[in-house]
């Protein structure tokens, strides 16, 4: 497993992720079916590997935390 690589495609998703805000905010069905298929297809590009998934999961949960914070009024959570 190259690293190095996996680490620079988790950075230009972070990147494609907020271009992709630019357009569809974190709030729209749109923005959702986007994560999930790049994260899918992150995944299987490293062919499932657990901490390539762990990684992915974690990139989901962040957005998915910043998602109801904003759904929430912004609260501190």
């Amino acid at each position: 497993m190259n690293w190095d690589n996996v680490f620079q495609d988790i950075q230009k998703w972070m990147a494609a992720s907020n271009e992709v805000m630019r357009t569809y905010p974190l709030t729209s069905r749109e923005y959702w079916r986007w994560l999930v298929g790049s994260l899918g297809h992150l995944e299987q590009k490293y062919n499932s590997h657990p901490l390539v998934v762990n990684l992915c999961v974690a990139l989901f949960d962040y957005q998915d935390r910043n998602y109801k914070k904003m759904e929430s009024g912004g609260a501190n959570g």
